[in-house]
This record gives C-alpha cells, sequence and structure tokens, in this order.
C-alpha cells in the first residue's frame, strides 16, 4: 500500500484566471461566463409571499447589493455527506430539518474561509444585479393562510391546502407575467414552515418543501422557482449563517439558474469527457419497502448538468441477501441511451470518454446473469456512440478506513490518497487545506473508497473526483465531500419521489436547487 497526495485542482474564472477557491477566484476576476460570453448583466425575478414578504426580500437585496464584512465568527455546519451500504446518498446532518441553533457549531474563522461579499451589482466584480418587475409579483393574502392554518381540517389536509394555494399563485405568475422572470422567489413564512415542514403520515413523513417543489414541477418548467425561508429574509432563522456566507451562496446559485450561466470552470478536465452519475433512492409507498428508483446525472467540465430519473424497479434485499441495488441488462441500456442521446442534443457536442460513477458495485453478467450492468451500459453506449468510445466505471461508496496524522491537530490533507491496489483506493476529499489553513469540518474527515474499471488510472480518476467536488453551483464553498456526479442525488431524489411515476421531470439540473 502506498500513500500519496494529489494538488488541489484549480477551477477558471473570467480572463482565464485560476486559483482553487470559488470567493477568491470571484473576487479577484469575476464569474467564468465574462469570458465566454455566456454572461447575464440583469437577472429578472418575481416574488410570491405576503405583501410584507415581497417588502422583505427586496430589502434583503438591496443589502445584497452593498459590500457586507464578513464575520469573525460563523455558524457553519460541515458538508457531512455519505453513502449507505444501500448505494443512497445521505446526510449524516440536515439543515432543512435543523430545530434550533444547539446543531450548528460557532467558530472563528480566516477571510480566506470566510472572505467579505462584494456587492451584488454591475459595478462590482459580479457585474450582474437582481431587477423586479413589480407587476410580476403575486401576493398571498394573509387571510388565506389565517384562514387554513386556524381551521378544524386534519395536519395532512392542512398541509395540501398550503402547497395548493402557493400553487395557485404560480400558475397566476406563468399565465399573466409581463416580462419572463429568470428565476421566481417563493418565500415560506415562518407560520407555515413551523407547523407543516414535515407531517407524519402512518410511518411516512410528508416534506413541504420537497412536495412544493415537486408540485411546482409539473405546472412547467418554464421559470424556475427558489423557495426561501421567511426567517432567512428576515435575518431571524436559527443558526443562520453569517450574512456573508448566505450571500455567496445565494447568488451564485441564483446567477447559474440564469440561461447558460457559469460561475466557474473546471481546467483539468477533458472537454470530451462525459461524466453520468447513477445512485438510488428509495420511493414514498406505504405498501412497500422495497421499490426503488434511479437516478442519472450528466456532466461536463463547464458544470452544464443534466437530471434523469429511471424508471422504478423492485430490489428486495432479503430475496437477493445484497443490500445494494443492482440493475438489469435492458434497464442499463436504456438509461444510459436516455442520458446520452439527451445530453448530445442539449449540448450541441458528443463526448469521446464517458465516466460513469455510481454508488453501488458494478455488475456483469458473471458476477450475476440476471443483473449485467456492465454489458448494459456498454451497449447502451455504442448504440450512441457507434465510434471508438472509452469507457471508465467508477464505484464510489464510503470507506471504513482512516488515516491519521502523527503529532498534528488536524487530519490528513485534502486529496490525501490510499493505494490498495492499482484499480482500488482510499481517497480523502475532505480533510486539512493548506490554502485556508484550516479543516473546515467538525468532525473526523471520512474518506471514500474508490473502485474502478477501465484504462484509465486511479490516480487520474480520483484526480477528477477531486475537481468534480468543486462543481456544486448550489453553494461557494471550496469543496463538497461528494462529486456533483453524486452529491446532488440526494435532493434529485427527495423531489422526484413526489412526482406522479410517469411524469418526466426537467432535466436541467438547476431546476432541483
Amino acid at each position: 500500500m502506498e500513500v500519496e497526495y494529489l494538488k488541489e485542482p484549480k477551477i477558471e474564472f473570467a480572463d482565464e484566471f485560476l486559483c482553487e477557491d470559488p470567493k477568491t477566484g470571484i473576487s479577484v476576476a469575476g464569474f467564468y461566463s465574462l469570458t465566454d460570453n455566456t454572461h447575464r448583466s440583469e437577472i429578472h425575478y418575481a416574488t410570491i409571499g405576503t405583501q410584507q414578504n415581497i417588502q422583505d426580500l427586496s430589502d434583503w437585496l438591496d443589502k445584497l447589493k452593498q459590500r457586507i464584512t464578513a464575520t469573525e465568527k460563523v455558524n457553519e455546519m460541515s458538508d457531512s455527506s455519505e453513502i449507505s451500504e444501500e448505494g443512497e446518498v445521505i446526510s449524516l446532518f440536515n439543515s432543512e430539518d435543523l430545530p434550533s441553533e444547539e446543531e450548528f457549531i460557532s467558530k472563528e474563522v480566516s477571510k480566506k474561509l470566510n472572505p467579505d461579499f462584494p456587492g451584488f451589482n454591475k459595478d462590482s466584480v459580479f457585474k450582474s444585479e437582481f431587477l423586479n418587475n413589480e407587476t410580476n409579483n403575486i401576493s398571498i393574502k394573509d387571510n388565506h393562510l389565517k384562514n387554513i392554518l386556524e381551521s378544524d381540517d386534519p395536519k395532512i389536509n392542512k398541509q395540501q391546502s398550503l402547497i395548493e394555494l402557493f400553487e395557485d399563485a404560480y400558475k397566476k405568475l406563468l399565465k399573466n407575467y409581463i416580462t419572463k422572470p429568470d428565476v421566481c422567489f417563493l418565500i415560506i413564512p415562518d407560520s407555515v414552515f413551523k407547523k407543516f415542514s414535515s407531517v407524519q403520515v402512518g410511518n411516512i413523513y410528508l416534506n413541504f418543501r420537497r412536495k412544493l417543489k415537486a408540485t411546482l414541477m409539473q405546472c412547467s418548467n418554464d421559470v424556475p422557482v427558489q423557495l426561501l425561508l421567511e426567517g432567512t429574509i428576515r435575518e431571524k432563522k436559527s443558526g443562520l449563517q453569517d450574512l456573508s456566507m448566505v450571500a455567496w451562496n445565494f447568488v451564485v446559485a441564483q446567477y447559474y439558474k440564469t440561461a447558460n450561466c457559469i460561475p466557474w470552470s473546471l481546467t483539468n478536465i477533458d472537454k470530451n469527457t462525459c461524466f453520468i452519475g447513477i445512485s438510488f433512492h428509495r420511493v414514498i409507498e406505504s405498501d412497500s419497502s422495497t421499490l426503488r428508483s434511479s437516478v442519472a446525472q450528466a456532466f461536463n467540465r463547464d458544470g452544464k448538468g443534466l437530471v434523469f430519473t429511471g424508471k422504478q424497479f423492485s430490489w428486495d434485499k432479503k430475496k437477493t441477501r445484497v443490500n445494494a441495488p443492482h440493475l438489469k441488462y435492458n434497464y442499463a441500456k436504456e438509461l444510459t441511451k436516455k442520458v446520452l442521446q439527451n445530453y448530445i442534443e442539449i449540448n450541441k457536442h458528443t463526448p469521446s470518454r464517458i465516466v460513469l460513477h455510481k454508488t453501488t458495485d458494478f455488475w456483469d453478467s458473471f458476477d450475476h446473469p440476471n443483473y449485467a450492468e456492465i454489458e448494459g451500459f456498454t451497449d447502451g453506449i455504442k448504440d450512441v456512440l457507434p465510434n471508438e468510445v472509452t469507457i471508465d466505471f467508477v464505484t464510489i461508496r464510503s470507506s471504513n478506513i482512516r488515516l491519521l496524522n502523527e503529532n498534528d491537530k488536524y487530519p490528513v490533507i485534502r486529496g490525501t490518497l490510499l493505494n490498495l491496489a492499482d484499480h482500488e483506493g482510499v481517497l480523502y476529499t475532505n480533510g486539512f487545506i493548506p490554502f485556508q489553513e484550516t479543516y473546515p469540518g467538525h468532525h473526523i474527515p471520512a474518506p471514500l473508497l474508490i473502485k474502478k474499471q477501465g484504462e484509465t488510472t486511479l490516480r487520474n480518476i480520483s484526480k477528477e473526483i477531486m475537481a468534480l467536488t468543486k462543481l456544486n453551483f448550489n453553494n461557494c464553498n471550496y469543496y463538497n465531500s461528494l462529486p456533483i456526479t453524486i452529491s446532488f442525488a440526494k435532493k434529485v431524489g427527495e423531489i422526484i419521489q413526489y412526482l406522479p411515476e410517469n411524469f418526466e421531470p426537467p432535466f436541467k439540473y438547476f431546476y432541483y436547487m
């Protein structure tokens, strides 16, 4: 066994400026889209909420126009996503469900970790601003909310009535907007979220935000929706991050949602490589605990992500005696064909190399004749790409192996790779960051177990995984613990489980942000 260190991948910003940290790169050079002519200097938005919510959001966005000095102490949560034995991406802590400040840890941080926010306006390095046509805003009547909240209906019926209230407002926006907004901000009042964020029905918990998001998706894919809690824009939410951190994360996510804007791009990834991530999640169903669905995500080096869902299938671990789900030949083949055909059509580019990331081992006909995944994926790729194409199969799972730094107060450096064999290794995507001179987490970092099949070396496969941990535009973090190919699967799976089985959800990954 050999241990080696992989250098931190650099990402590219405007004017070909290279840097390993998103906030630093943007502060110095600006968004990558400023260089490749996809930049938008205006982000037009509409708002759905009470009249007070609409005014509060406008005031809050005005604050984001100005420079925000970062505080020395922030409330933050470490990125603690792991992969279960059943191939599901899970979070040890979920900010959506945290009840109080106690789950957050207040700590002192340097300006490298939490830099000042430059201000989102046309004269700053962002070269962009939020604009609102007030005629597009849809007001929710206070008495309509009050009637639902104070009714004698069962809690589950109240939750559904509230969702329908917001759904009607969104439909009204889509029907009547004067100028098409780039994004719709929907404000959830504290009185709604505190009581109906999660409603139990038997053994199932129905999540308000996820169900609302899925409901609005069924109305239209014309205008993406960003849900915001009233407590966030009024800065009264328990455990809320420092405003500078909130601002960084918020504007990057909204910028990416606008047309084809790209905050930053990867540099050490070949432009002809398409990365496809495949993961699994349970389907909400009271009569069955065996129903599963697959989520496939395709990304290029610019972070242009597409999301695809496979048909529901049954996986009974008691019968198969294997916890992790696997796919039959035809399922794997058709899913891959669907992903690649749409990837080529939308991106107007045909890749010459395909890398498949999966949260469970890849089986072939020798492992199990009924679940010939490798043959199915391979044939699906070759049906779409008849010319010679390079294919790498990569399993990414959580590892129980831990490496320790002797006589050091910090954990091992992010990028540490333990080579177990030519095809297998343990990779630390979490760990000490020399650039920030700290480890930003609060727990012993958990590495990933990487297994690969294909010609690409383990070192290069691991370098690509490291780079892909820097491609989550849902925030402006230095990194995420999992590559974007599978890290976003949890959020996608949480939403699509509320969609009808035969409904085709939107492809663009920013709809799930």
